[in-house]
C-alpha cells in the first residue's frame, strides 16, 4: 500500500511539474496577427521565445505552451503591454513547432 501511495504522489508531482502556467503574462491577451481590433492599437515591439518543446506534450499542449511563453515574454519586456499576436506556429499533424516563435506586442486598451 505504501508503494502505491508513493508512486501515485510521484506521478502527480511529475505531471504538475510539466504543466506550464502563465505567470507574468496573465494580463496580456493573445490574438492572431490578423485580428481586426489591432488597427486601433499602439505597436510596442516584438518578442521571440524558444518554442523547441518537441515530444513534451501533444500538439494542442505545445501550442498552448508557446502562447503562454509569448504572453510572459510580452509582459516582461513591455510592462504596458496588454495584447500579443503570434506568427504562424507551423504545427501540423506530422510536424513540430518551429524552434522560435515570434510575437508582436501592442497596447490596445486604455485604463478607464
Amino acid at each position: 500500500m505504501n508503494n502505491i501511495l508513493s508512486i501515485t504522489i510521484m506521478v502527480m508531482a511529475l505531471l504538475n511539474g510539466c504543466a506550464s502556467i502563465v505567470t507574468t503574462g496573465e494580463r496580456v491577451f493573445i490574438t492572431p496577427s490578423d485580428s481586426a481590433h489591432l488597427s486601433n492599437c499602439e505597436m510596442l515591439g516584438q518578442v521571440q521565445v524558444d518554442a523547441n518543446i518537441v515530444m513534451l506534450w501533444d500538439r494542442n499542449q505545445q501550442v498552448m505552451e508557446i502562447k503562454n511563453r509569448l504572453r510572459d515574454a510580452a509582459a516582461q519586456r513591455y510592462p504596458n503591454a496588454d495584447t500579443v499576436t503570434h506568427s504562424d506556429l507551423n504545427v501540423g499533424t506530422w510536424s513540430s513547432p518551429d524552434a522560435q516563435a515570434m510575437g508582436t506586442v501592442f497596447k490596445c486598451f486604455r485604463p478607464s
